[in-house]
Formats: C-alpha cells, structure tokens, sequence
C-alpha cells in the first residue's frame, strides 16, 4: 500500500473517529482496520486515543476471537428489576409519606427482596433521571 493512500486512510478516519469517539464498539473496529491497512501501532494510537498498549491488547483480543459487545453493562448487576421499580413506584404513589426504610420493608414483604436503604435511593435515582431525560 503506497504512502498517499495510508495518508488518506489516515487522515478519513481521523475525520470519522472526530465524529464517532462516544462509541468503544466503533474506535476498537478502527483500530483492527487500522492495523489490517499496515498503519503502524503508535499511529493507530495516536488516532483513536488509545495507548500503545491498548492498541496491541485490542490486536490480541481481535486475533483471539473475542469481539466487545456494545452496550455491555459493567459493574453489579442490578438487585431491584425494572419489574420491581415499577412496584416501588406504585408503592410510593399509593403511599406519598413513606420513608425509604418502608419502600425497604415493603420490598422484603412483597417481593422477599433484601436491600439496603442506600440501594433502594440509587435506583430511584437512576429510574428518575432516565425517565425525565427521555421525557424531556
């Protein structure tokens, strides 16, 4: 592959990665296309903001089979479902002047579910800021 033509593979997906960095999915693929097209380790790098190292464990994963999946969620898996927020929500509708220390003990009763007060407060957190970010 001649110097012009790497310079402008380059260079498009400098472009495209400008407009696409948000996506893991999307920079990782850059990278395997990157390093298939001959462009050197520290170029791709440089290009899609990974570090040298990252760009070789990207390699090896890709050479291994093991592709990333987008949208997958790290961290705990969640102990109250959207079935059971959806519980809580009536509960707490039906029951306006409930602590979250009864949303507990309701979800002990109701569902034989066991979480904190702290935990019961993230997920209402969470569920009312996706509900109005995708209201609004």
């Amino acid at each position: 592959m001649s110097m012009n033509i790497k310079e402008a593979i380059i260079k498009a997906s400098r472009d495209f990665l400008a407009l696409n960095m948000a996506s893991h999915l999307v920079r990782w693929v850059m990278v395997v296309f990157l390093l298939f097209c001959g462009i050197p380790q520290k170029t791709v790098a440089a290009i899609t903001n990974y570090t040298d190292r990252q760009v070789r464990n990207i390699r090896d994963r890709f050479e291994n089979g093991d592709f990333p999946r987008e949208g997958k969620k790290r961290g705990r898996k969640k102990k109250i479902k959207k079935r059971i927020l959806g519980g809580i929500v009536k509960y707490i509708m039906d029951h306006p002047r409930s602590t979250l220390k009864d949303v507990a003990a309701f979800l002990k009763e109701e569902y034989k579910l066991e979480v904190s007060v702290k935990t019961i407060e993230r997920e209402l957190e969470e569920y009312a800021s996706q509900t109005f970010l995708s209201a609004g």
